[in-house]
């Protein structure tokens, strides 16, 4: 006896909205790869939504019960879960499809594509979708009028986006994590399964617990396969490449620690700060000893940008590691040529630099007076985080400096070491000699003390 075609029933009903959606899905990618319209990826996100629940809608309208019976005769024992496929996994596979494409077409103009997307995806990112389509078959199951069907399914959307935001917001790692993918995966094919089976959504323990045992097993199979091919993509992919370094971080957030064994070695050869911060912060999660030398240090900071290295200066104060000051101020002479305003503006490596000040200060003064306008400026503001008192006499000649700029820092700095404002408590300029004579008083008191 034949059974009656579901799958191309149901399509049948929506081939407009396929077309459709793929002339949004063509669009997009020009869009992306030639104009960077912010509108359009946006416009594409809510039709997929439309699409996505309007597929729903139509899968939940079938007669599931007759249909059980008619493929129990046309394919036996294997009837029912022919059926579930076609109604209720065909329909989630659509789904999370257009997902999938939808994400590799808003990555395409970015770097690292096609991982970078795949990564995200088997991170369980851009998954909400399919979720949120699984609650609209929930309450559709209820069967209830319309108002209250988009109330509830309102209130559950809420409620899911809630939790989800939260658990990103707090970002657990480890088994916790794990353990949340996983009920995640589970509980939502425990309700798809009994939604189901039952016929309608009273309390049946047989149904229930068959539910929560298939749920269980489907849930195990897809968590591992999420996690295999992570550990596949980590395993073969080329060292220190893009796809093997994320792959890894996503690893070690679910609990994994193996890629800590050459995590080290990645961060080395990358310079990345980012997979530094996973290093340090992951192997004090798992109890990993971290032996990163002062050379290496010193090797992340070079091969860098100014970003990177203001980065690392914070990893590296924080941890009291201790590096070379000749790399440290050669290094900043360098990118005050290259990159001056990100020099100044990197307040994690002047303070760094700082605890060299009071052993360097006459290093820091000659090298003050052949550099650049950027260079200048940062070995003065170094000198206010050090709060180094050999540095006032060399700040005393620049308030009188001609250039108004060298002489407002180098004020400024003497008010943060000495913790006194004379300029403003006797309202005079910051280069009259009533201020610099009560600098001056400052500074004889203190050596007289020391």
């Amino acid at each position: 006896m034949a059974v009656t075609s579901i799958v191309t029933d149901q399509f049948k009903k929506i081939t407009t909205f396929v077309y459709i959606l793929i002339i949004l899905f063509i669009i997009n990618v020009i869009s992306n790869l030639n104009f960077k319209w912010d509108v359009i990826p946006i416009i594409v996100n809510v039709y997929l939504y439309v699409f996505s629940f309007y597929l729903i809608y139509n899968f939940s309208l079938l007669e599931i019960h007759p249909l059980k019976d008619e493929y129990r005769s046309g394919y036996r024992r294997f009837g029912v879960l022919i059926l579930f496929i076609k109604t209720r996994i065909v329909p989630f596979v659509i789904i999370y499809s257009n997902t999938v494409i939808y994400t590799l077409i808003n990555f395409v103009d970015k770097e690292h594509w096609p991982w970078n997307p795949i990564l995200e995806l088997l991170d369980g990112r851009f998954s909400n979708t399919v979720f949120y389509s699984l609650i609209l078959l929930i309450i559709l199951k209820f069967n209830r009028r319309p108002k209250i069907t988009l109330l509830l399914f309102v209130a559950g959307a809420a409620l899911y986006f809630l939790i989800y935001q939260l658990v990103f917001l707090f970002s657990p790692s480890g088994a916790t994590m794990s353990g949340l993918k996983f009920f995640q995966i589970t509980l939502a094919l425990i309700l798809l399964i009994y939604e189901f089976m039952a016929d309608r959504f009273v309390f049946d323990k047989k149904k229930i617990l068959k539910s929560i045992g298939f749920g269980v097993l489907i849930g195990i199979f897809i968590y591992s396969s999420f996690v295999g091919s992570l550990v596949t993509i980590y395993k073969f992919k080329p060292f220190a490449s893009f796809p093997q370094a994320r792959s890894g971080q996503i690893l070690m957030r679910l609990g994994y620690s193996f890629p800590l064994n050459d995590f080290k070695s990645i961060v080395t050869e990358t310079s990345d700060p980012y997979l530094l911060y996973d290093l340090i912060y992951y192997s004090r999660e798992y109890h990993r000893h971290l032996t990163i030398t002062p050379t290496e240090w010193e090797n992340l900071i070079l091969s860098g940008s100014m970003e990177v290295a203001n980065i690392i200066a914070f990893y590296i104060q924080n941890l009291n590691i201790t590096v070379s000051y000749q790399q440290i101020i050669s290094y900043a002479e360098r990118q005050s040529i290259e990159s001056g305003e990100t020099l100044l503006n990197s307040v994690f490596y002047t303070r760094y630099t700082s605890q060299y000040c009071e052993e360097n200060i006459g290093d820091m003064t000659e090298r003050f007076a052949s550099g650049n306008q950027f260079f200048k400026i940062w070995i003065i503001r170094v000198t206010a985080e050090s709060k180094c008192i050999s540095a006032i006499p060399f700040l005393l000649t620049l308030v009188t400096d001609i250039d108004p700029v060298l002489a407002q820092e180098a004020y400024t700095s003497l008010t943060k070491i000495c913790g006194i404002e004379p300029a403003k408590d006797l309202d005079l300029p910051i280069n009259s000699p009533q201020v610099i004579v009560k600098f001056n008083e400052f500074y004889q008191r203190s050596r007289s003390t020391h």
